[in-house]
């Protein structure tokens, strides 16, 4: 029986060794790929190999949502700290946020 470091990073399987976020995920690219390759080939009389590489495109985020865990962690929680990363501005230290330095006039008790 295989033993897990962290119980949250288990994800149930349901169907065929897939997940739900993979199982909805291989849904959404049936739909998506499948119905627009077939729209492009069959409805447009698009060439195969042209109308493979266009509904390649909208096939890759979706696959990415499904079975890629960057740093472990789910999609939509590793956006957030992506977001968080670029958007905020504050510079952090081991002691906790920066705070600007103000030497004091005379030493302290302590300095001296």
């Amino acid at each position: 029986m295989p033993v897990y470091r962290e119980i949250s990073a288990i994800e149930s399987k349901v169907f065929m060794g897939l997940s739900w976020r993979q199982l909805l995920a291989a849904v959404l690219l049936a739909i998506v790929c499948g119905g627009g390759y077939a729209g492009l080939v069959l409805g447009i009389g698009m060439d195969c190999n042209t109308a493979m590489y266009l509904v390649f495109i909208p096939g890759v985020p979706i696959a990415v949502w499904g079975w890629m865990r960057p740093k472990g962690l789910k999609p939509e929680q590793y956006l957030v700290y992506v977001l968080r990363h670029y958007t905020t501005r504050e510079v952090y230290t081991l002691d906790g946020p920066a705070k600007p330095v103000h030497p004091a006039a005379k030493p302290t008790v302590k300095e001296r």
